[in-house]
């Protein structure tokens, strides 16, 4: 099987604006490919990776969400399988917020707390050529934003609302990210 790796900070590659997908064609499908083997192959249980992350600067974001029950075994979150969102764009936050650790694929081993809006609304173009708008909650709109956020070279970790509460691990250097961060 091939292998994809996932860039790690400080590659540049994640500090850039990536640039919208003009048609869906063979090497879109794939940058989508790749995207999923990396996803797939990673030693940290990741829910999404953007195509930046695989050093592609085109605005693909692929996302999965498990099934989710509270304590009484209601239903909070839909399973999502495997989706890939080209060119998506968030058009609507909602003013309630809330702050919960992230981490990501491209500082492994790292956590710390990002507050994000808990809603969002947001349209994006399917692998089919469709553009969809999609309203998002609870973790499936966290993903988004986080992902989004990979394609306009915005890392989690510029987020951090307390880095004092940053949790490291691996061999990442968050001072050094950061000094990339400015340039």
């Amino acid at each position: 099987m091939k292998k994809v790796e996932i860039l790690a900070s400080p590659n540049p590659i994640l500090r850039k604006k990536s640039k919208e997908v003009e048609k869906i064609d063979e090497k879109i499908k794939t940058v989508i490919e790749n995207m999923t083997i990396a996803l797939e192959a990673s030693e940290i249980e990741g829910l999404a990776i953007a195509a930046p992350q695989i050093g592609e600067s085109v605005r693909i974001i692929l996302v999965r969400v498990n099934e989710a029950r509270d304590k009484d075994g209601k239903l909070i979150q839909k399973a999502i399988p495997l989706t890939a969102f080209i060119n998506p764009v968030i058009t609507k936050l909602s003013k309630d917020k809330v702050i919960l650790d992230e981490g990501c694929l491209s500082y492994p081993g790292y956590f710390g707390p990002v507050e994000r809006p808990k809603k969002i609304r947001f349209e994006a173009i399917t692998i089919g050529g469709k553009r969809e708008k999609m309203n998002a909650s609870g973790l499936l709109a966290r993903i988004v934003q986080h992902e989004v956020d990979h394609l306009d070279g915005i890392l989690f970790i510029d987020l951090i609302t307390d880095k004092s509460k940053l949790t490291k691990g691996g061999d990442i250097d968050v001072r050094k990210a950061e000094r990339n961060k400015k340039r």
